[in-house]
Formats: structure tokens, C-alpha cells, sequence
């Protein structure tokens, strides 16, 4: 009687991981045939922290930009997010919480909700951002743009 129910305790467990594991692989479908932004959710999963503050901040103007791009290709968060990229931009005077305000201020602006209002480059979005982008350098009085080319597939 004991080896019955370890069978079906193990059938059990072993049904319940493969619905799991065809769940898994249903999200990854669905999002991958709507052409979602997956580079925001590849950040998070690999991040054991959540973002808080500054990053916080960056992480919703890259999910801005990254609404406003029509192709695959699109903004790093994981390169323009990170925490040294942000404490090195943060040491020459950039603060996130105002370049976030700018960037909503732009998507507003841009109305990138409507498809022919998209850009067919991750470049190009970062290109029409770039103000909201900019800040003055403490360190030479230059403009730096806070977010620079690297994309995600």
C-alpha cells in the first residue's frame, strides 16, 4: 500500500512540473508573438534587488523609451541601469528622479501609444529623448546624455 502512494505522490509532482514548465513556456511565447518588451523583465529577473531611488527612476525611463521603439532591438536597462553606471553619472551631477519627470513630460509629448508614432530604432528614441536626457556635468560644465547606445535583442 505504502509503494501506491508514493507513486501517485510522484505522478502527482511530476504532472504539476510539466504544467509548470508548459506555463513557462506559454508566457515566453505569448509575450515573444506580441512583440512586448522583454529587456525590463530580463533586468529584474537578473537583478537579486529591487530598484530603488536613482535606479528605480532609470529603470522607468528605459521602459518609457523602450515603449516608444517599434523594433526588437531596444534599450538596455541592464547597461544604463546599473548601479555603477548610475553612481558614476550621479558623481558628475545627474539626478534621476528629474530626468525621469523630463522623460514622462517627452512620452506625453511624443504619444508614443499610437503605433505610427514609434520609432523603427532604439537610437532613434534615445535621439528624440535626448533632452529629457541631458544633463550638465559638475565635473567640466559639458552635457552628458544619461543613456547611451547599448541595446537588447
Amino acid at each position: 500500500m505504502k509503494s501506491n502512494q508514493s507513486k501517485s505522490g510522484f505522478v502527482s509532482l511530476a504532472i504539476m512540473v510539466a504544467l509548470t514548465a508548459v506555463s513557462f513556456v506559454g508566457c515566453a511565447e505569448s509575450s515573444t508573438k506580441k512583440n512586448e518588451d522583454v529587456t525590463l523583465l530580463t533586468y529584474l529577473v537578473s537583478n537579486p534587488h529591487a530598484p530603488v531611488g536613482a535606479q528605480a527612476d532609470c529603470v522607468v525611463s528605459v521602459g518609457l523609451i523602450n515603449s516608444c521603439v517599434g523594433a526588437k532591438v531596444q534599450v538596455d536597462a541592464g547597461a544604463n541601469c546599473s548601479l555603477v553606471t548610475i553612481a558614476d553619472n550621479q558623481a558628475i551631477g545627474a539626478d534621476y528622479a528629474t530626468i525621469k519627470t523630463n522623460v514622462i513630460k517627452k512620452y506625453n509629448e511624443l504619444k508614443c501609444n499610437i503605433a505610427e508614432n514609434k520609432y523603427a530604432t532604439a537610437s532613434a528614441a534615445i535621439d528624440a529623448f535626448k533632452e529629457p536626457l541631458t544633463f550638465t556635468s559638475t565635473a567640466d560644465a559639458t552635457s552628458k546624455v544619461v543613456f547611451s547606445a547599448p541595446t537588447y535583442y
